[in-house]
Order: structure tokens, then sequence, then C-alpha cells
């Protein structure tokens, strides 16, 4: 396991607190807030801060054509391209 510098750490805490983080990462963030009080800290913050926001913003649907834009993008297509048959 590689020692976590503050900066990543930080980077990662929302994506911990969504329990988005597995394997390595979340043991390698783990690791450091054992260590690192002045993370633990910040993360209590981002918990707070991420409670606030998730109490005062409505679940929102995303529009129905989001999915298919993000798609093609990852393919590289232009947006509104369709798939060759």
């Amino acid at each position: 396991m590689s020692a976590m510098a503050c900066e990543q750490a930080m980077r990662q805490f929302f994506a911990y607190l969504d329990s988005a983080l597995a394997g390595a990462p979340l043991e390698d963030l783990e690791a450091h807030l054992e260590e690192c009080l002045a993370c633990c800290d910040k993360l209590a913050f981002s918990r707070q801060l991420d409670g606030f926001i998730k109490d005062r913003l409505p679940e929102a649907e995303p529009p129905p054509a989001l999915e298919q834009r993000i798609r093609e993008r990852l393919a590289g297509r232009p947006p509104g391209a369709t798939d060759p048959a």
C-alpha cells in the first residue's frame, strides 16, 4: 500500500462518502485517515457539506437523451450521429 498525500485524500472524499471507492483506493484512503487528523477533520466537514447539499437539492431525473449523448461522446462520435447499420 502506498502512502497517500493529503491532497490526494481530499480529492477522494466525496467518492468515499458516496461509497464509490473500492479496492486499493479505498484501502489507501482509510490508511491515510488512520494517520492524519487534519484529513479526518476535513472529511468531517465534507460529510456535513455533502449532507447539507443532499438535504436541500431535490432528486432530479437527468434529461432523457443524456445517456445517449454521453455514449456518443465516449465512442468519439459527434452529437446526434447514428450508429452505422
